[in-house]
């Protein structure tokens, strides 16, 4: 082969590379942002114990590692924002053929009422999948604070902020989804599970 033959290749070559390289850089779609807010210093949330529907102790974090993990925290007598957040979760999960490595878990924020039993019958409801926690006053306040969850009140009514966050496999907290947000969570979850 001669020499002019050889660089001719070398140059069709590299008119290939270069173009594959400008569409995989410019031209390709990418995915859009993510709807939720990034947490800019991912918190660790390992250490926080709470109590599942079977009574056993369990680490929010290191029971569900290796695993993306959806947590919200409200209570099993909310008439409102509570079962709206269940029903949405429970749509996306079942949208998406229930994604290995995904986890969803409901914390109370009602544990005087919200008992083991109480958090089975109630998640039930939406999806045998999905985790439910409870605990001591004390555990539930420590997790609250960990997810930057305010809650008051007792009874039929506890206030409290309506948000899911989002743990990583290695168990820290890295995106939360507020409920004007929320809505978009499930054409979030491909995306949050190939990056977490």
């Amino acid at each position: 082969m001669s020499r002019t033959v050889k660089v001719l290749w070398i140059v069709a070559a590299l008119a290939v590379v270069g173009a594959a390289a400008y569409y995989w850089g410019a031209v390709r779609p990418r995915p859009a942002a993510l709807a939720g807010t990034m947490l800019q210093n991912p918190v660790p949330v390992t250490g926080l114990r709470l109590i599942d529907t079977a009574g056993h102790e369990v680490d929010l974090a290191d029971d569900f590692a290796g695993s993306v993990t959806l947590v919200f925290f409200g209570y099993t007598r909310c008439p409102d924002v509570c079962p709206l957040t269940m029903a949405r979760l429970t749509r996306a999960y079942e949208i998406l053929g229930a994604p290995t490595g995904l986890k969803v878990v409901m914390v109370s924020v009602d544990p005087g009422h919200d008992t083991p039993e109480v958090m089975a019958e109630y998640l039930s409801r939406y999806h045998p999948d999905f985790v439910g926690l409870t605990g001591s006053n004390s555990q539930v306040a420590e997790a609250a604070r960990t997810f930057f969850v305010g809650y008051a009140g007792s009874g039929a009514t506890v206030a409290h902020t309506d948000v899911v966050g989002v743990l990583d496999r290695h168990g820290s907290l890295r995106y939360i989804y507020g409920q004007d947000v929320v809505v978009k969570l499930g054409d979030d979850i491909p995306e949050l599970l190939r990056e977490l």
